[in-house]
């Protein structure tokens, strides 16, 4: 068998010997001890507060930031002190008036409520009925309704009305300051840009009105900026709109904001991030001054939004990063940059938390610059040595699935232990991210209240509906089935409460029950399961787990919340996290304080491999070893059918190891030879071992039919100790064919015997025994068979072909093809010469190069020649392998008797005593093995390859009575009792 040395602190490599496996890179250094790594924190990810650099107004003391989505700020120029503008019930933004005041409203437009900042004063203000809050500056809000604008101000404790008094229809209101603002005006079928005050009078200015757009137009402190599609900028005093005092040409309409007029300069934002959704909030503009008289621009911010205010005095207020510092600066009127206040630095705090075969994934609360928006992002942990944490990876944002605040529900995502992640919206439907994809995540066809999820499964129930079991990679329903209490998935096994105080497990693949039951001293209400472990809990008031192994129960302490991990549980109660050992070792030992009670939210368990999880109220993530002996790794599950069609033999084989890997082998073995046939090795690897299989051999041929499995060892990265799972399959309908399989391609061997009469007759394996035969005629006279050795496939077309050696000496290689032998079968001529042998036999390959070989033993000296395939249909040199041999009985092809992926050589000598000589794989034989006496009963031994379909070579046996037997071969080098097959035997000169 050709094997590698499985390794466990190599650098990451794969030597698949043709087979395309997967793997990924983890850690070395094993350290299986419990004690061995020390926690690992990783720090929440800091980010400045771009709602801080949102401005929304600047008043005489302070400014205004922020958005609706994330909450206002009123910050001091005189301390940089800032404080949140706290909303009255029912409002939800506030509004800058360029002074002091500010506007609170709501979604009712009954009423609005002014804010005096100076000293926290609030004044309810009511709308009129059937008007609606439309804008505000100084002291006054702006409403429209069916009858046209008004301004709404206080007098002598009083709500003052005021109808905006205009030639036309007043709307559209625009920017302004503490005095007034733009608004739009109709008027006899023309609209016009007039400038509304205090006084509720709707004055006419030069400013242009476009169609579909009247301009850009900013106002900042005194002076007002129009800037129009052709590129022509006015400004304007604000005390008169009749006598613009600047006019210059700024490029880049299309692609720029205006921000107003500083000292001698117009301000524009000029977009230098591509891609994404174009936001004045955003820090993706350049500000770039251009002289009123003038000149060339001059860039004043690298970094900046396009949303400016200004102070009375004309200084501007924008959001900016000035020397890799980001906050609030002000740009006085000889464009001089002074830091306000810099922003506040916020973690990015996970809404919920997944561990899987050492992968973390979060969905984080991330601040940004319309708010707390959700991210999906994931760190790969050290499995090995050291706690480690490699970078964050973003995973994509998708605002729909998972909500941006605890308050709007906290999204329900679970790992799969095989890179994908699993999760649920509030409305019950489900979706899946597979390994290494970004969001948006596919939705699956189903609705669940509860899930569950391992491996490729996820199982799921919606209210009290049955449950049902969905193959992630197909999307299809395997399984339904009901649960009574709760259900649990661990790799292919579902747990089913069938009953109120037991469950049932069952094969999601089969739809069998497995036999395996767990039962509780309670009336059960949840389930988890990682391999032979069941957690059941029955309320808050008792809960445990059951060992399937040793069906015993380990009850556990009250607790407010609890995950089985992979042989220990964590539970939580008053804000302690601990873990209980499930094997006794180490008892029960406190982990930590997380921040949120609940599972999935503030804390989690890695069930694929041992550590703990959770976030304090920093927003930092520990990750802490449970500090308990993890199981054994087990196979959760396999991937491959019972019966590959050679037609289509192409496989992908796959295990889903119940922990990170250090290194693994598989191996393809043939059981009818024992011959590891194909292979591949591989180093680290989390979740599933895969191989691509092409349905070939090594050397690149067809498999023949038979009887196969897949051995894969497998190395744990925890220092485990290496396990071996085998998954057995049977190959059927190939061309190539098994050893000494002629007829039938049955993957069983056969028989081939010879009458005095010259009849060739191939008697087909069955059973343990060999009956129904195919026969050819006329091998007589000049075709009369001396001797012949059943052979394996020497031309490639998928049969078995026949070593003839012909009362001439000649040896011809006949190709029979899966039908009767005769003289006129198709042949090759191998050479003449070869009666100087009176025995020939084909045991199978003994050299190790995947091709049979042939023995030969010397008529007059009893030596043995070894003729090694060449692979061209002929055989190389003869080279001598034993001598002595003149007084033994030779079977004929005995095959690799003794499991080791050789073939053998069985001899009985005169004592009647019957010998293995097995065959070292190099064109040798080792040292005798004795099989047993009183074999002397028989005139012919027959190795005719496996007759019963177990994948072990059997024996036949002819007495000198002709009755027949046949041995069962154990593969280890024995046989078992003798089985009669039947009398008459005798009529055969030759048994082959």
């Amino acid at each position: 068998m050709r094997r590698h040395t499985l390794v466990r602190n190599a650098i990451a490599a794969v030597t698949a010997l043709g087979i395309a496996a997967a793997v990924a890179p983890l850690s070395t250094a094993p350290a299986f001890a419990a004690d061995a790594p020390a926690e690992l924190t990783i720090p929440a990810e800091h980010t400045p507060d771009d709602n801080a650099t949102v401005i929304n107004g600047a008043g005489e003391t302070g400014y205004l930031s922020g958005w609706t989505q994330a909450g206002f700020n009123w910050t001091s120029y005189a301390d940089g002190s800032t404080a949140p503008v706290v909303m009255p019930q029912g409002m939800t933004t506030a509004w800058g008036t360029g002074t002091d005041t500010l506007v609170l409203t709501g979604r009712d437009d009954v009423a609005v409520v002014q804010r005096n900042m100076k000293d926290g004063s609030d004044r309810t203000l009511p709308l009129p009925k059937g008007q609606r809050f439309a804008g505000t500056f100084g002291d006054v809000v702006v409403t429209e309704g069916p009858l046209g604008m008004s301004l709404l101000s206080w007098e002598d404790g009083r709500v003052k009305e005021t109808p905006v008094s205009a030639g036309g229809q007043a709307h559209s209101l625009y920017q302004g300051n503490k005095d007034g603002m733009f608004v739009q005006q109709d008027l006899s079928g023309m609209t016009m840009i007039c400038w509304l005050g205090r006084d509720g009078i709707a004055r006419s200015t030069h400013l242009q009105a476009e169609q579909f757009d009247n301009g850009k137009i900013e106002v900042g402190g005194d002076r007002a900026v129009q800037w129009t599609k052709d590129g022509k900028a006015t400004v304007w005093k604000t005390s008169d709109f009749w006598a613009s005092t600047d006019q210059l040409t700024i490029p880049g309409y299309d692609s720029s904001q205006l921000l107003g007029a500083v000292g001698d300069n117009v301000l524009v934002a000029r977009r230098v991030a591509t891609g994404g959704q174009e936001r004045y909030s955003k820090l993706d503009y350049r500000v770039v001054a251009v002289p009123l008289k003038g000149g060339p621009e001059r860039v004043v911010l690298e970094k900046a939004t396009a949303m400016a205010r200004f102070k009375a005095d004309g200084t501007m207020l924008i959001g900016a990063v000035v020397d890799g510092h980001q906050g609030v600066y002000a740009v006085g009127s000889s464009l001089d940059v002074t830091k306000v206040r810099e922003s506040p630095s916020l973690p990015s705090v996970p809404l919920a938390l997944t561990l899987a075969q050492g992968r973390l994934n979060t969905v984080d609360r991330i601040p940004g610059a319309d708010g707390v928006y959700p991210r999906l992002r994931g760190i790969d942990l050290s499995v090995t040595g050291p706690l480690t944490a490699g970078p964050r990876t973003d995973r994509g944002n998708d605002a729909k699935d998972f909500p941006a605040s605890p308050s709007a529900g906290t999204p329900d995502v679970q790992a799969t232990g095989d890179g994908r992640l699993v999760y649920r919206l509030a409305d019950g439907t489900v979706k899946v991210l597979d390994e290494g994809a970004q969001l948006p995540a596919r939705t699956l066809g189903v609705k669940a209240d509860v899930l569950r999820v391992s491996g490729r499964y996820l199982a799921t129930r919606r209210g009290d509906e049955r449950v049902q079991v969905t193959d992630l990679d197909t999307g299809a329903v395997v399984h339904t089935g009901i649960g009574v209490s709760d259900f649990a998935l661990s790799g292919s096994t579902l747990w089913i409460g069938n009953d109120p105080s037991t469950a049932q497990a069952v094969d999601v693949r089969t739809g069998r029950a497995t036999g395996k039951r767990i039962s509780a001293p309670c009336l059960m209400t949840s389930l988890q399961a990682q391999g032979g472990d069941v957690y059941w809990e029955c309320g808050r008031d008792k809960s445990g787990v059951y060992d399937t192994a040793t069906e015993k129960n380990t009850e556990l302490p009250a607790h407010e919340g609890a995950l089985l991990g992979d042989g220990y549980v964590a539970w939580q109660k008053d804000g302690e996290l601990s873990v209980t050992d499930l094997r006794g070792g180490t008892g029960t030992h406190k982990v930590g304080k997380p921040a949120v009670a609940k599972p999935g939210q503030g804390w989690t368990v890695d069930r694929f491999g041992g550590a703990v999880a959770y976030v304090d109220a920093a927003g930092d993530t520990h990750v802490a070893p449970s500090g308990v002996r993890s199981a054994p790794v087990r196979a959760l599950d396999e991937d491959f059918p019972a019966t590959v069609d050679a037609k289509s033999a192409a496989r992908t084989v796959r295990w889903w190891a119940s922990k990170p890997l250090v290194s693994w082998e598989i191996s393809l073995v043939d059981l009818a030879t024992r011959n590891t046939v194909r292979s591949a090795f591989g180093m680290e690897t989390r979740g599933p071992v895969r191989v691509d299989w092409d349905g070939k051999n090594y050397s690149g041929k067809d498999l023949p039919a038979g009887k196969y499995t897949w051995d894969v060892t497998v190395v744990p990265a925890d220092g485990g100790p290496d396990q071996t799972f085998t998954t057995p399959f049977e190959v059927k309908g190939t061309k190539a064919a098994a050893p000494r399989d002629y007829v039938g391609a049955d993957g069983l061997g056969d028989l081939l015997a010879v009458t005095p009469a010259g009849v060739a007759d191939f008697r087909a394996g069955a059973d343990g025994k060999v009956d129904a035969k195919v026969s050819g005629s006329g091998w007589t006279g000049a075709n009369e068979v001396s001797a012949a050795a059943p052979f394996d496939d020497v031309d490639g077309d998928g049969t078995n072909d026949v070593l003839v050696r012909l009362t001439s000496g000649e040896l011809r290689a006949y190709k029979p093809g899966g039908k009767a032998l005769t003289p006129s079968t198709p042949y090759a001529k191998i050479g003449s010469g070869w009666n100087i042998f009176d025995v020939l036999t084909s045991p199978g390959d003994m050299t190790g190069d995947g091709r049979a070989d042939l023995l030969a033993r010397e008529a007059s000296t009893g030596d043995v020649y070894l003729y090694e395939a060449n692979g061209a249909g002929n055989f190389k040199g003869r080279v001598k392998i034993g001598t002595g041999f003149q007084n033994y009985l030779l079977t004929s092809g005995a095959g690799d008797v003794n499991g080791d992926g050789n073939a053998d050589l069985l001899a009985r000598d005169a004592s009647g005593v019957l010998w293995l000589y097995p065959s070292t794989g190099s064109g040798t034989f080792a040292t005798r093995v004795k099989v047993g006496g009183g074999w002397q009963v028989y005139n012919a031994l027959v190795g005719a390859g496996d007759l019963n379909g177990d994948g072990k070579p059997d024996l036949l046996a002819r007495g000198t009575d002709g009755v027949l037997w046949s041995y069962v071969g154990d593969g280890k080098g024995n046989f078992g009792g003798r089985v009669k097959v039947g009398g008459g035997w005798q009529m055969y000169k030759y048994l082959f």
